[in-house]
């Protein structure tokens, strides 16, 4: 029955590779509400270093045997693992916990959302990836969605450009994770364990000046059961389960069809963030929420 095992086998990495978006998604979307309770007790580079510090260190014995054989590789495509640890390991928390000193919890799991409207031009750019008419019907909805939030459900704050500096720093961050995602097929041919782990070495490598910087400006982390327990979940559910899931899952899927889950973050998050710093739903979050969801029905039927 080799026909059948042909038709088959793809259909279940289909179905597997989905499965860890939504894992990843989960765990990215509950990210936002663990960094959001230590603000004020973890500096937001510090928050970065010792979240990829830890990650490495849990990670570093399942992946040394594989680091080992992949050493050549690393070396030869050193400036590609430099990006993708610097990109969306380091530099994409980063200005993601800054923004989450001027804006919610809620606010950046939502606009995460958004991801679609970053990636399906960058991939179409760099990959040629095309979408159909419908998809690309469903990215105005996914706009609106992202402009009810960012303006508090305020029609004069669009028109005046009155948006909230945590609020744009949250897009910054999605736009510099798009670019990650649809250059994933440009990573080294080596062990998924081994690429996670030079990248997460890179990334370390990236944030270590600036945790000095917070060090040195006296901005020193505040260590008790509340931060560790932060600390712990960002180092083992935000980085190492979801990061190994989503480079799983992206060459199998492709960026567009992973983007689509991104609007699924607001569902983890927003419940996270209601659940565990008491943040409160307005009406507009649940009708931005509505479009972005309303965009990813549309962005994501065939």
């Amino acid at each position: 029955m080799p026909a059948t095992e042909s038709t088959t086998h793809p259909h279940r990495a289909r179905l597997l590779a989905y499965a860890l978006l939504i894992i990843a998604v989960a765990s990215w979307g509950a990210s936002w509400t663990a960094a959001r309770a230590v603000r004020q007790e973890v500096p937001p580079f510090t928050l970065v270093f010792w979240r990829w510090a830890i990650a490495g260190v849990i990670l570093f014995p399942f992946a040394l045997r594989h680091a080992r054989a992949d050493l050549p590789a690393a070396a030869k495509h050193w400036k590609w693992l430099a990006f993708f640890g610097v990109s969306g390991m380091a530099a994409f928390p980063m200005l993601g916990y800054l923004g989450l000193r001027y804006t919610t919890a809620i606010n950046v799991s939502l606009l995460n959302a958004s991801l679609p409207l970053f990636m399906i031009p960058l991939a179409w750019l760099i990959r040629r990836d095309t979408v159909r008419a419908r998809q690309l019907a469903g990215l105005p909805l996914s706009l609106a969605g992202s402009l009810v939030i960012v303006s508090a459900g305020d029609p004069a704050a669009i028109a005046a450009l009155s948006l909230n500096p945590g609020d744009l720093l949250a897009l910054a961050a999605v736009a510099l994770w798009a670019l990650y995602t649809v250059l994933l097929d440009r990573r080294p041919r080596m062990h998924p364990l081994s690429f996670t782990f030079f990248s997460i070495v890179a990334a370390i490598a990236f944030s270590a000046p600036f945790y000095a910087y917070d060090i040195l400006s006296g901005n020193t982390i505040v260590i008790n059961t509340h931060t560790v327990s932060a600390i712990g979940f960002l180092a083992v559910f935000s980085s190492v389960v979801a990061y190994l899931c989503w480079h799983h899952a992206v060459p199998i899927v492709g960026p567009n069809a992973a983007s689509f889950f991104q609007p699924l973050m607001p569902v983890f998050g927003t419940l996270s963030a209601v659940l565990v710093i008491d943040e409160q739903i307005h009406l507009y979050h649940l009708a931005g929420l509505v479009l972005v969801l309303a965009g990813l029905i549309l962005t994501s039927r065939r």
